[in-house]
C-alpha cells in the first residue's frame, strides 16, 4: 500500500461528497452547508466534526457573528479530493 492509498483509507464516500462540495467556496457557513447537501444542521455538524478530526476541514466562529461557524477543506482535505479526481479521470 502506497503513502497516498494509506491517506485515503476512512474517507467515506459521503465525506468526499461533503469534501468536494466545501471546494466550491472559500468558506461556508454550517447552515449553508447543510442546506446545500440537504441535511439538519446538526447532521451537518457531525460530519464535519468527523472531517475535521481527520484533519480534512476546520471550522472558526465568525468574526462578525459569532453564532455562525465557518468550515473550511484543509490542505489535507484538497489532497483527498485530488486524488480522487485523478483516480476518476
Amino acid at each position: 500500500m502506497t503513502t497516498t492509498d494509506r491517506e485515503y483509507v476512512g474517507v467515506t464516500p459521503r465525506q468526499v461528497e461533503v469534501l468536494t462540495l466545501i471546494t466550491r467556496r472559500e468558506q461556508w457557513s454550517v447552515g449553508a452547508l447543510a442546506t446545500a447537501l440537504g441535511v439538519s444542521s446538526a447532521a451537518a455538524t457531525k460530519a464535519i466534526a468527523r472531517l475535521e478530526k481527520k484533519g480534512l476541514a476546520t471550522r472558526s466562529i465568525d468574526l462578525m457573528d459569532r453564532r455562525c461557524v465557518n468550515v473550511r477543506i484543509t490542505r489535507a482535505g484538497v489532497e483527498i479530493i485530488r486524488q480522487r479526481t485523478t483516480r476518476s479521470s
